[in-house]
This record gives structure tokens, sequence and C-alpha cells, in this order.
């Protein structure tokens, strides 16, 4: 197969303000810009078991990158917070920075800082600090045994400046915190976005020579990422940061929840969020690329307090989706992106013609004038009634751009066409891909290619429900070939209920591509009566107790719509409302089956 078909590649800018590649599309990942420590778990982790050993610094900067040793190595969990790794700690466990800090790449009177975390004891959780912390220092404290939650830049214990709250509740469970301090506005902490906290007189932390990091030291708690920039970074930027770490771990803002396409209602676009924008203060965010593929600048009508925040529904940025394409568009992207063009009250605003910028590295040869952007812009979630849009240019290292762009506007959906297979490809070549169930026992998976270029395997992988995939087997790809090939496995031991299936191949050089999923239903032994069927508003479920006892309801896309019903119980039968669904079809899973079901 075609290695060039890996399209997950990011484009690495060198400076702050052109292509930002930090989080939510802030700052560079290069150890260019103010961004100096930016720790994810899928960040070079390396782990003896569960247990951590490292964890590479996001940021660039590798004096910053984490080592821990003995017994003191947190351990890692996955796919644990809306389907994403968190690491635990036991409050003994820590991490370490490789080197010291300098003043070049650590704070001296300002920072702006981001952690996910929640806490599991109530007794002193150090999220982070340097050490040794006893002096100056830089350091987040979460939950003492009192509820209370310090933030601190400067002299220890200072009381009069340091932030420091009393009397929180729910700090069991995982929120976004983020603190601003400069010397000349003082300190500002946020809790999910809002301000809890605003106090004067920020102090120098000046020991960077003989202090190092440390993430952990007494924590126990869990944590999924950490942001800290050398600068106080503007609110626009903060703003955008902080829209993009409630859209990823999927927590409720308390305030300023600009992006809402991460919400259920509007289909989880939750991925690689960023966005540009221009605050109320007139402070901005004029380029954003983040973590995806999709970079955005040059609005021509970016005022204050008007954003421009996108995010995708992770499906695969490969062009595999054939039937709903407008005519004249071959196939386009499985994955689609989902904008909110909004003030921070949420209100729709118009940031004027933006240029859009995709990174198809690693593609391999396209033809430029192949390329489509599709818009859905009545809002159906449809595109095969859309008008394609031509123009793309190529720009060199893989990039192409739709410059001046106005027919995305607030809640639209975008993705990427092709009109020519051949010339164009985008999709994995097979010819043929099906996984058919076999007397109710067992899943028979047969796939037919047209020609391989250096493919070494494929992996089949499965997933119960079409987001989290495990793998099964390899099996051995034929190399090079120009004629047509033919693979099967069998899956012994298929889940009960609907599940999906999907291929994974694999070049000698390492690049890999994935094929569309295919969807199988293995039928319980339990009998579950679902009824009406068709419905519209609501359903009844009657069956055994035990087997009643998970209810959850999901799309034709795998996606989880379970918090958009209610259910009630009267004896032996559930009731559920799903007024809050659109029609269409959608599958009921319980304990062990899952039923098709017609929404009217």
């Amino acid at each position: 197969m075609k290695s060039a078909l890996l399209l997950f590649l990011l484009l690495i800018a060198t400076n702050f303000g052109i292509g930002q590649t930090g989080p939510g599309g802030v700052g560079t990942n290069d150890g260019t810009s103010s961004l100096k420590l930016w720790y994810r778990p899928d960040f070079g982790i390396s782990t003896t078991g569960t247990s951590i050993d490292s964890w590479t610094n996001g940021a660039g900067v590798t004096a910053f990158d984490l080592t821990a040793t003995g017994t003191n190595r947190p351990t890692l969990s996955s796919a644990t917070v809306n389907g994403n790794d968190e690491l635990s700690f036991d409050g003994n466990d820590f991490f370490q920075i490789t080197g010291t800090m300098t003043t070049t790449n650590f704070m001296v009177d300002e920072a702006s800082s981001f952690v996910v975390t929640e806490r599991s004891a109530t007794t002193a959780n150090w999220v982070y600090a340097t050490s040794p912390h006893q002096t100056d220092r830089f350091s987040c404290h979460i939950s003492w045994s009192n509820g209370a939650v310090y933030f601190d830049v400067g002299g220890c214990c200072a009381t009069t400046s340091r932030i420091q709250v009393s009397g929180l509740g729910g700090l069991g469970a995982y929120s976004y915190w983020s603190l601003d301090a400069l010397n000349a506005t003082g300190k500002q902490l946020y809790r999910n976005g809002a301000l809890i906290q605003n106090r004067a007189g920020t102090q120098t932390y000046a020991s960077h020579s003989t202090h190092t990091f440390r993430i952990g030291e007494v924590l126990n708690g869990n944590l999924t990422e950490i942001i800290i920039f050398r600068q106080k970074i503007n609110l626009a930027q903060r703003l955008i940061v902080e829209n993009y770490l409630s859209a990823k771990y999927n927590i409720a803002p308390a305030a300023s929840d600009i992006y809402n396409e991460d919400d259920a209602a509007n289909g989880n676009f939750d991925f690689d969020v960023a966005g540009i924008g221009q605050a109320t203060d007139g402070t901005n965010n004029t380029d954003a690329l983040g973590t995806g593929m999709v970079r955005i600048l040059n609005a021509t009508n970016l005022n204050n307090d008007e954003y421009f925040i996108w995010g995708h529904d992770n499906g695969i940025a490969q062009a595999l989706e054939v039937l709903d394409v407008p005519v004249g568009v071959a196939a386009r992207f499985e994955r689609v992106w989902r904008v909110s063009e909004v003030s921070s009250s949420n209100t729709a605003v118009d940031v004027g013609a933006i240029d859009m910028r995709f990174d198809l590295n690693g593609l391999g040869s396209i033809t430029v004038s192949d390329l489509r952007l599709l818009v859905d812009t009545d809002n159906d979630g449809v595109f095969s009634d859309e008008t394609p849009i031509a123009g793309a240019t190529d720009l060199g290292g893989d990039i192409y751009e739709f410059s001046g762009v106005t027919a995305i506007t607030n809640d639209r959906r975008f993705t990427l066409g092709t009109i020519n297979n051949n010339q164009t490809p985008l999709p994995i070549e097979l010819i043929e891909f099906t996984a058919e169930p076999q007397d109710n026992k067992e899943v028979i998976l047969k796939w037919k290619t047209a020609t391989e270029t250096e493919n070494s395997y494929f992996t089949i992988q499965r997933s119960q429900n079409g987001t989290n995939w495990e793998a099964l087997s390899n099996v051995a790809g034929s190399g090079n070939s120009t004629s047509n090939q033919s693979y099967s496995a069998i899956d012994t031991k298929p889940f009960t209920g609907l599940s999906y299936y999907r291929l994974k191949q694999t070049d000698f050089n390492g690049n890999f591509s994935y094929t569309e999923k295919r969807s199988v239903l293995i039928e319980s032994q339990y009998r579950v009566d679902i009824y009406p069927n068709p419905a519209e508003n609501e359903i009844y479920l009657s069956g055994e107790k035990s087997e009643l006892s998970e209810i959850s309801i999901f799309s034709v896309l795998g996606q989880d719509l379970t918090e958009q019903i209610t259910q009630t119980t009267k004896g032996s039968t559930i009731k559920l409302d799903i007024s809050n669904l659109s029609s269409g079809i959608f599958y009921i899973n319980t304990k062990s089956t899952t039923t098709k079901v017609y929404k009217r």
C-alpha cells in the first residue's frame, strides 16, 4: 500500500506567530515560543508495564523532559478521560526534569499555567513544584484537607501575594485550572474558565540556576495535561486554550464556553480543537494549527469578542466516503470538522473571509486541481447536496490552501474531497473488505487489494464503540503487487452485540493507514423486547433485570448518544425518552444485546 496515505503528521512552524502548533493553536511545539512545558500522555511516555519511566516535553525543550525512578513512578491508564489516557500518582510518585532551570526557558516574573487534574485523597497534593521549594518557587498545590487550592510564583508562603482559595468542592472530579501571573497585573486563578481569585503583588521567581522542576511531589490523584508558558499569554489565547481543554476532556466549562461543537447534541467534535479570536480587550490569536492538520489564518473581519474555533469527530483522515459526496466528487474524508464562530456569549459573528490550509504531508503525489473543499452550508449533516469549492493552491511542503473562504459560518461542518480517485487517490487501495457473522459464533473477515506498494502487513482491529480499538492479529502483505490479492481472517471470539472491524495497513518503512470500518451484529442468547419500533418519542424495553442493568444508545456512526436520553423504570419495563434524538437509525445496547431501532 502507499505509505503516502498517512495523513496525521503536523506542520511544524518556526515562530510563535505563524502556524501555531501549541495547545489550541497557541504557541509552537519547537521550543521557540513562550510555550516551554507541555506534558500529555500521548507525548513520548516510556513505560515498564504500566509504570512510567519517562515523559517527553511536548513543547520541544528537551531540558524539560521528565524521568521517574524506582518505586516513585506513576502509572498509566488508557482511555479513561473522554477517551484520553491519564497518569495516576499514589502520594509518593513524581517526575523530575533532566536538567536545571534557566531564565531563558523558565519564568522570571510572569507565567501562564494550565493543569487538568483530580484528587484521590484529601491530604496535601502538589501537582507540580520547583525543587527545592521552601524559598523562591513556582508551584501548584491542589486540594489540601481543607479543600483549598494554592498557586504561586514567588516567595514561599507569602499569603499576601500567593493565590489561595479555600472551601472548594468537587476536587475529586476533573477540573482544568489556569493561572495568569504578571508583576504589573497580579495573579488570576481560573477553574473551568471561571475566575475564582484575583490577587495583586506577583513576586519574582529567581532561583532558576539551582532549582529543578517536579511533577507529582506528594500528589495523590490523577492528571492528564500540564501546559506552562514562560510569559503571560493574552486573554484571547487563554480562552482558546481553556476551550481546547474543555472539549478534549469533556469538562463542562463554568464560564467562557465559546466552542460548543464538543457537546453530544452537536456531534462530539472533540478532537484537535484549535482557534483564532480577538478578546474584548483587543488581544488576539490570529493564526492557529494546533495538534491537527487544518490551519486557519488571515481572517479579514476579526473584531473584538469574536472567535472562530474548530475541531473534528476523529473520523479517518482518508477519502473513504463515496456515498455522501456531491456530484463530480469521487470521495471525501471520513473525518469531518465543525466550527463555532461566535462571541464569548455564544452569539454568532462573522470574522470575514479566511484562508484554510490542509497539511497533507505523506499523501504522496497530489494533483492540486483534484482537491475540493466541502462545506455543509445548510447545516443538515449531509455533503451530497452541496456545491464543492475548487481553487486550492499548492504552497509546497505538501501544504494546500483554499484562500478567501466565506462559506463556513457558525455550526457548519467541512471536510476535504477529491474528484479523481486514481490521480489523487486519498483512500487505501482496497477493492473489497467485508466482515460477516458465521452461525452467530464467529466473524469472517475478507479483503482484496488491486495493487500493493511496499506493503508489509495488515493488522485486524475491532471495537465495541467504533472509537477505541484493539488488535486481534497480523496478516502478512504481498510487498509489491500489481495483481489482485485476496486475504481472510477469523475472529473466533467476537463481542456480543454490535461491534466494528477495520484494517490497519503498515508499510515496510513503518508508515500506516486505516480502512473504513465494518459493523457486525452477534445476537445474545438473552431476549429483550423493544417496542414500538419504529418509534417517535418513547421506546419501551422489557427483559431480565440483569440484562437491562446496562443500557446505552449509539448512532449508526458509533457516536454514544446515551446522555441525550432519559430512562424510567416501572416493574420489569424500562421507558426511554428519545425525544432529543433526531430522526434516523440507532442501536440500543443492553448488557449483551444490540437492537436496531428507527426514530420517526
